[in-house]
């Protein structure tokens, strides 16, 4: 048997207090020697659970029922375990797990102990598994945290997890599963949660650690994009079962089933026509043909009949007007204090979170805001909101009364009639919703805090709000964890809508969902902005989110904003280094465009005090926006140009 894992016709069942569910059914696979294998599927279809049968992590209420699952160590030619029968917390089992077969688990920081230091932590499993005193298990730890590319492993030792950005903790959990050397890493949606730049170095490292150590892999994800550039072969997997298995490039060529081409279908991106659209699996139906009309001066609810296809006038807005702007940021800055040294040597240091950023939004427009975590592409957008106050600048935003009014400098009294016009969906659709609250309670709480209708009002709007984003009115007396990611989300854009916003601004709406759930959102937002003529302030880290779903988008790096153009010019004609390498380390679900893991270059592209000329920022040069092209500009040094506001 060549084969480091063989899986056959393995069956797990959930066992409940008054039901049994069948989580996997039938599924059979395998892994060979040095092989990358992918398991692609959906949320809920059984990934997770058939990694923890590898791992021999299952929950106490989950069983196997049938099958095998077979490891071949390498290191012990001609023996074969069958994991499927070993006792779960029995030593053998402890002997494969974490020393022979390792896992990666999605989120780093929840998996990361906190109280313990990254080198004690990769001693621990080191000691674990091997018979090493405490000063050649430090020396293994140091090894490993040079190998996955830590700038100081000496030093890096000695950190915390808390003390570490996404990318290193997760180098830190890699070099936790490989310091043993394992036959079989399981990497469970290893990037989900990394920026685009992070998530192509960790991709690159992982092939590299692979080569070095010789091992095999299988990769747990719902990314395409990873499977293309990752994978030798893929195993597609739907509720519980395998529906479609085969070399990653016959079946990205010539996909049989049906589930594997609408996962294909769902995936954004950049040579999309202007009318093309994704295709998820289960499309959104919202219906904008709703018949409440909203009379603000008495309060009250009335009926009105509409002609077809007219907008409800409970969610109309005002009529698009061309270069109209709802929203002008103006050359604003934010600093965040930090202190540095010792308790009783200390100062403090003022670290740039946003500087100098000017932003138009004009009304029925999409704008995409693209950037890494930490580029201050959050904080923008609270100081938009008037979450927290700017050091300098000014924000401008057309309210009722059709003026721009400045928002600086205004106390929370005079805030109060603005808050309404602007809201806001979350990027955790789970963690914004109130697990006390039903759905009824949820998208009613903007008006009644705003005092907008009666009673009558407030369900009739609901009503309509929950059939503009595709959701069941029976559903209002459920709770979030009832329903599903996709579901959430839509429950945060119908809460967000309940005030008939001039401007609704999206933090990363989609980062946590499958490809074809994001694709369902990102189709719904389309039709919500096209059909109620909604303006929006879109950002992401997914840059073919951004493509698919922006009119003009502006690139944010270290605070400030590096480029900005219409959509069908800028990832077509990238100007700025930074642009550049963020389009380089998109891993696109297409095997004529893999990544070139040559041009990822790690924090250099980041760093303004390594970028070329003319575009260097540092003491001695701050370049301001300049005009390339109409309606394109670039952040840079030109003797040749003025400088032209976005």
């Amino acid at each position: 048997m060549t084969d480091i894992l063989r899986i056959r016709d393995l069956k797990v069942e959930f066992v409940l207090p008054h039901m049994r569910v069948k989580a996997v059914e039938n599924v059979s696979f395998r892994i060979g020697a040095q092989e990358t294998v992918a398991l692609v599927g959906e949320s809920g279809s059984g990934k997770t659970t058939i990694s923890q049968a590898i791992m021999g992590l299952l929950p106490k209420s989950a069983q196997i029922t049938g099958g095998s699952i077979i490891f071949a160590d390498p290191k012990k030619p001609g023996t074969r375990v069958d994991i499927a029968m070993l006792d779960r917390s029995g030593s053998e089992m402890r002997a494969i797990r974490g020393g022979r077969i390792s896992m990666i688990f999605q989120e780093p920081m929840s998996s990361l102990s906190p109280l313990h230091t990254i080198g004690d932590q990769i001693c621990e499993a080191v000691r674990l598994h091997r018979k090493v005193g405490s000063s050649e298990a430090r020396e293994l730890a140091r090894e490993m945290l040079a190998l996955v590319g830590f700038p100081n492993p000496k030093r890096s030792l000695k950190t915390y997890p808390f003390e570490l950005s996404g990318g290193l903790r997760q180098r830190a959990m890699i070099a936790m599963a490989m310091v043993c050397h394992p036959a079989l890493l399981v990497a469970d949606e290893p990037t989900t949660a990394l920026d685009v730049t992070i998530q192509a170095q960790t991709l690159r490292l992982i092939k590299d650690v692979q080569a070095e150590l010789q091992m095999s892999v299988l990769l747990i994800t719902h990314d395409l994009g990873v499977v293309a550039n990752m994978a030798d072969r893929m195993v597609v997997v739907y509720d519980g079962r395998v529906v479609e298995s085969g070399r990653t490039e016959d079946v990205f060529i010539n996909a049989g089933h049906p589930y594997t081409r609408s996962l294909l279908a769902a995936v954004p991106h950049f040579d999309m026509g202007p009318n093309e659209r994704l295709r998820p699996l289960r499309d959104i139906k919202p219906k904008i043909d709703g018949l409440l009309a909203y009379c603000d001066d008495k309060k009250t609810a009335v009926t009105a009949t509409m002609d077809e296809g007219e907008v409800p006038a409970a969610l109309a807005l005002h009529p698009t007007m061309a270069s109209e702007p709802v929203l002008a940021v103006r050359h604003l800055n934010k600093s965040f204090s930090v202190r540095k040294g010792n308790w009783f040597n200390s100062e403090e240091q003022a670290i740039p979170a946003v500087a100098d950023v000017s932003l138009t939004v004009n009304r029925g427009e999409c704008v995409g805001l693209v950037g890494e975590s930490g580029c201050g592409k959050t904080t923008l957008s609270k100081l938009i909101m008037r979450a927290m106050a700017p050091d300098s600048g000014s924000i401008l935003f057309r309210g009722e009364s059709g003026q721009m009014t400045e928002l600086v400098g205004l106390d929370e009294d005079q805030l109060n009639p603005y808050r309404k016009r602007i809201q806001f969906v979350f990027q955790d659709p789970f963690a914004s919703l109130n697990p006390r609250m039903t759905v009824q309670d949820i998208i009613t709480e903007p008006l009644l805090i705003h005092g907008i209708g009666d009673a009558t009002y407030r369900k009739k709007m609901v009503l309509e709000l929950m059939e503009v984003v595709g959701l069941d009115p029976r559903f209002l007396n459920r709770y979030p964890h009832s329903f599903s990611g996709g579901e959430r989300q839509r429950i945060g854009i119908a809460r967000a809508l309940s005030l008939k916003p001039d401007l609704l601004i999206f933090d990363e709406p989609t980062s946590a969902l499958d490809v074809s759930v994001q694709a369902q959102i990102l189709n719904l937002l389309k039709d919500l902005q096209r059909d109620l003529k909604l303006t929006y302030l879109f950002i992401s880290h997914n840059l073919a989110v951004v493509d698919y779903i922006a009119d003009r988008i502006a690139v944010m790096c270290a605070g400030r904003i590096v480029e900005s153009a219409p959509r069908e010019q800028l990832f077509r004609n990238p100007i700025h280094p930074y642009t550049q390498a963020l389009l380089n380390a998109v891993p696109f679900a297409d095997l004529e465009h893999l990544l070139d893991f040559t041009k990822i270059v790690d924090g250099k592209a980041s760093d303004p005090h390594r970028w070329p000329a003319p575009f260097t920022i540092d003491a001695q040069s701050d370049p301001r926006m300049v005009q390339f092209a109409e309606d394109h500009f670039v952040r840079a040094a030109r003797a040749d140009s003025q400088e032209i506001a976005i």
